[in-house]
Parts: structure tokens; C-alpha cells; sequence
């Protein structure tokens, strides 16, 4: 929040314990961006984890789908060769022989071909692929053998008989056992697209708990965080509050403009208030019975002051300087009917302060002199770089001023302009003043309250 810390800054001196404002109130949050990097990387790992890992488990699948139909396929091969080589041994006619021996050759090759592509792809599968190879082994062996059988068969040197028990129960051996290879390989698959989902499931699961877990965690540190900012900015707020207008304070916390206090035109009511006698006081009486005196008074003026949505701008000595409107806009009629409500309030809290004051040191009655006048004033931050205050200036202040210093004791004096906003107030005397610098005379009201 701009300016926060150079006001800071200038209320607390550099080097003190103090000083050290985290910078989350001072600019944008760094602890906010540490965090949202941590949820930014825990999430974006995550996905790339879990995109990683689902295209992994994608192409195991394709790769259990695969070995599954080229096993399958393997099968049906295996078996049409065999059923080649019964139509061979029943087939008389030389012509029709031929054809089906060409034919069970290049079965053969289909076959040798596929079982060795199946053995490739069962590297992740050792016993099942040591089968592949026995069958492998076996169906050439087998093959080469039968050939050697049919060509003697042709030439006649042996009987279909022998060859038919040559054959005799290794062709449906052959076929058994590679259709229990294709049973197992269904079998691993199956528990393999199984424990992929479940670990990919068990993945998913751990990821969602690590980040809930994480955000949970997030959460409740940017909840402490905030919690100790508040603090921080509410024991701030009541530092500054020693120094500043409370609703000046309230501004600045909250404002996040560059130029918090911008200087411009407003319609405003300004109330001065005076101790008449007090100065004269001072002289007669010990310094801390002075302290304890005034103390007392501007705590209690300024207690309602706030009651009234009134900000001090100043203390001059005894004297308090009060507007409304500024900082926080408020309607003209409601400006004047809360400075009067104050200035009334504040001196019957005067009467009661005066009695104790009296009875207590012994000292002379003192009398209060408030002031009241509105119009348009110029209001903002005036100063230096270093050093700025909040204050306004113009006629309307000046005019408030003197109203003050031409009050009667324990009287309050309002301007024409307060009654014309305030018609509904009572007063008591209508006196024309000539102010110097003032151009026409200045018709004002007063107020009189209890004297002495």
C-alpha cells in the first residue's frame, strides 16, 4: 500500500525493531506470489506427472493389445497350416498336392514370422516368451521334419500311414500349447491393464491429496498471515491515530493511490475552540499540573470531536482546530449540524472539567471559545517531501478563526451561513462584526451555553 512506509518511515526511526514492515503491506504481496508459485508448480508437476504417466499407461495398453491379437492371429496360422498339412496327406491327385505344399511353405513362413514378432514384444514377459521360443523351436523342427515325411511320401518311399503317425498328436500338441501361451498372455494382460489403473488411480489419489494437503496448509498460512497483518496494520493505524486524525489514518491505510491526499477545493465547516485564561494559567502553576490540565481537555474535546465525525486537524497550544467534511465528504447541512451538536457537547464536558479543575488545584475558572463558519476552503497535504501535513486553508478558515477570537466565554459563535444550513437552531444574539480582511461585516450568531 503506497506510502505507508515512507510514512512509517518518517514516525519511526530507521534502525528500530519497528521499522522492519513486512513488504506485503507496503507493495504487492510477496508472500501472495510465493505461494501462488508453489500451487502454480505443485499443479502444473502434477499434470505433466499425470499426462506423462496416462501416455505411458496408453501405450502399455496398445502394446497388452497387440500382443493379444498377434498371439490370437498366431493361433488361427497355426492351425490352418495343420489343417494344410491333413488335406496334403488325404490328396492322391499330384496337382492338388503341390498346390497344398506351396501352400503349407508359406504358412510356414507366416507363422515362424509372427512367432517371432510375438517373442519381440513379450520381453516384459520372460516365462511366457521362453514358451514362445519352445514353440518356436518346436514348429521349425516339426515343419522341417514333415517336409523331409511328405517328400518320401511323394516319391513313394514311405506310406501315408507312416506319415499320418508321424504327425499323429504333435499337431494338435502344437496347437494346445500355443493356445495356452494366448491364454496367459490374456491372463498377464488383463492383471496388467489392472494394476495400471490401479496405480494410475493410486497416483491420481496421492497427487489430489498432496495438493489438497498443500492448499489446506496455503490456506491456513495466507489466513495467519493476514490475521498478523491485520494485527500489524491495527496497532499501526493506533500509533499513527497519536499523531494523525483517526480518519485521516483510516484514509491512508486504506488508500492505494499513489497521491493519497490529493489538494483540492471542498466545502468544509471548521471549528476552533480556545481556553481563555489559560495561557495566563501556565504562569501561576506547577508545569505538570499544566500537562495533566491540557491532557485532560484535549483528550476529552477530541473524544468528541470523533463522536461527531469531526477530524482534529491540529492542537495549537489549547486551542484545537476541527473540520468536517475533510478528509471524508459529508453533506453540507449534516457538516453544520454536527459541528454545533460538538460544540455544545463539548462545552458542557468543559463545565465539568472546570469544576474538578477548580476544586482540585484551586485554581481560577477557566472559560471556553468555540468558533464556527463554513464555505469553501482548499484542503490536502501541504509540506515537503520529508514532511507533510493535512490541513485547509483559506477565508473559510481564517473566518472560523476570528469568529473564535471575538466569542464570547462559554459561548459558541456561528456564522449566517451555519444558521442558513442549521435553521432550526436556537440563538440567542445576533451581532454584525467587521473582521479585518473580511470585505462587508459578518453577521453572525451566538450560542450561549452555562457561565460562571
Amino acid at each position: 500500500m503506497y506510502n505507508i512506509k515512507q510514512l512509517l518511515q518518517k514516525i519511526i526511526p530507521t534502525g528500530t525493531e519497528s521499522s522492519n514492515i513486512p513488504y506485503s503491506i507496503t507493495g504487492f504481496p510477496v508472500w501472495s506470489i510465493i505461494i501462488g508459485i508453489v500451487i502454480v508448480v505443485l499443479v502444473t508437476t502434477s499434470g505433466f506427472i499425470n499426462v506423462y504417466y496416462l501416455n505411458r499407461s496408453h501405450l502399455e495398453i496398445e502394446t497388452i493389445h497387440e500382443i493379444t491379437s498377434l498371439a490370437q492371429t498366431t493361433q488361427i496360422e497355426f492351425e490352418k497350416q495343420f489343417t494344410l498339412l491333413h488335406y496334403m496327406i488325404l490328396e492322391n491327385n499330384p496337382e492338388e498336392y503341390r498346390k497344398y505344399f506351396h501352400k503349407f511353405s508359406y504358412q510356414y513362413t507366416i507363422v515362424q514370422n509372427q512367432l517371432f514378432n510375438l517373442k519381440l514384444l513379450l520381453n516384459d514377459y520372460i516365462a511366457i516368451k521362453q514358451r514362445i521360443e519352445e514353440i518356436q523351436t518346436y514348429h521349425k523342427e516339426f515343419s522341417e521334419m514333415l517336409i523331409d515325411e511328405i517328400t518320401q511320401y511323394k516319391e513313394n518311399s514311405i506310406s501315408a500311414y507312416t506319415v499320418y503317425m508321424t504327425i499323429k498328436g504333435k499337431d494338435l500338441f502344437a496347437i494346445e500349447s500355443l493356445t495356452q501361451i494366448v491364454s496367459d498372455i490374456n491372463s498377464n494382460n488383463f492383471q496388467m491393464i489392472n494394476n495400471t489403473k490401479n496405480k494410475f488411480y493410486i497416483f491420481s489419489i496421492t497427487s489430489i491429496g498432496i495438493i489438497s494437503i498443500t492448499a489446506f496448509i496455503l490456506i491456513i498460512i495466507i489466513f495467519l498471515i493476514i490475521k498478523k497483518e491485520k494485527q500489524l496494520l491495527l496497532s499501526i493505524g493506533k500509533q499513527l491515530s497519536s499523531f494523525l486524525p483517526a480518519q485521516l489514518v483510516q484514509l491512508i491505510l486504506r488508500q492505494e493511490k499513489q497521491e493519497i491526499l490529493p489538494i483540492q477545493k471542498k466545502f468544509i465547516t471548521v471549528c476552533f475552540s480556545d481556553i481563555q485564561g489559560f495561557t495566563k494559567l501556565t504562569d501561576s502553576i506547577d508545569a505538570d499540573v499544566v500537562a495533566t490540565i491540557l491532557n485532560q481537555y484535549l483528550t476529552e474535546m477530541t473524544s468528541i470531536a470523533n463522536k461527531f465525525n469531526g477530524t482534529v486537524d491540529k492542537f495549537i497550544g489549547d486551542g484545537i482546530m476541527i473540520i468536517f467534511g475533510a478528509p471524508l465528504s459529508i453533506t453540507p447541512t449534516i457538516q453544520a449540524d454536527n459541528a454545533v451538536s460538538m460544540a455544545q457537547e463539548m462545552q458542557n464536558a468543559f463545565q465539568k472539567l472546570n469544576c474538578r479543575w477548580q476544586s482540585t488545584y484551586n485554581i481560577e475558572p477557566l472559560y471556553l471559545r468555540i468558533g464556527i463558519h463554513c464555505g469553501i476552503a482548499t484542503v490536502g497535504s501541504f509540506g515537503t517531501a520529508e514532511r507533510l501535513t493535512f490541513t485547509a486553508v483559506g477565508k473559510t478558515v481564517n473566518i472560523a478563526s476570528r469568529l473564535e477570537k471575538l466569542c464570547p466565554e462559554n459561548s459558541i459563535l456561528i456564522s449566517s451561513d451555519i444558521k442558513q444550513l442549521s435553521p432550526q437552531l436556537k440563538t440567542e444574539n445576533v451581532i454584525t462584526l467587521t473582521i479585518r480582511g473580511i470585505e462587508k461585516p459578518l453577521e453572525v450568531y451566538e450560542i450561549a451555553c452555562n457561565k460562571n
